[in-house]
Formats: structure tokens, sequence, C-alpha cells
């Protein structure tokens, strides 16, 4: 995986330029690490995009925006989840397209 984005981050709106290669945070709190807060299928999409069989999500942690109202609070802000690598992160992925 090609982390050469995180030297100097523009990732989000924010533009924080952090160096997250060197463990600097931006308004997300997030370093280079992969960090996943819940990988599951979802059914609560728009039809047309989950289908009767829902689709896979992948919730990860950290988020540089600050919605007042946001039902994702736990992830985005209080940083919940596992640290994954790139591999692991493809494998979660390909779980869900087989379920």
């Amino acid at each position: 995986m090609d982390f050469s984005a995180y030297s100097s981050c523009i990732l989000c709106p924010m533009e924080c330029r952090v160096d997250r290669t060197a463990g600097q945070t931006g308004r997300c709190q997030m370093t280079d690490t992969l960090v996943v807060a819940r990988a599951a299928l979802h059914f609560w999409e728009e039809p047309c995009l989950s289908g009767e069989e829902g689709s896979g999500t992948v919730f990860f942690s950290g988020c540089a925006l600050g919605c007042v109202y946001c039902q994702n609070r736990a992830i985005s802000k209080e940083l919940a989840g596992k640290a994954v690598s790139a591999a692991r992160l493809a494998e979660i992925f390909l779980e869900l397209q087989g379920k």
C-alpha cells in the first residue's frame, strides 16, 4: 500500500499537511496506522446500493469533521477500533464480498 500521501496529509478536506508517517496527528487524530472500528454487511443504505443481500461496510476510526449530530462519534472521535495492516484490510474486504 502506498502511504506517500501521509507524509504531507491532504486526504480529507482539512488538508492539515501533518506528517502522519512520523507519528504526527491532524484534526482526525490518526497517524499512518489503519484502524478499523467495524466491518459488516450493511442493510440500511438505499436499496439501489445495498440490494437484498446488503453491502459491505468498513468504518475507520478518526475523522476531521465536527458534525454536531454525528451518529458515529464513538468511532470517529473516541477512536474505537483495532489497528490492522493493509494486507488484513484487503482480507476484510474480500471476506465481506464473499458474504
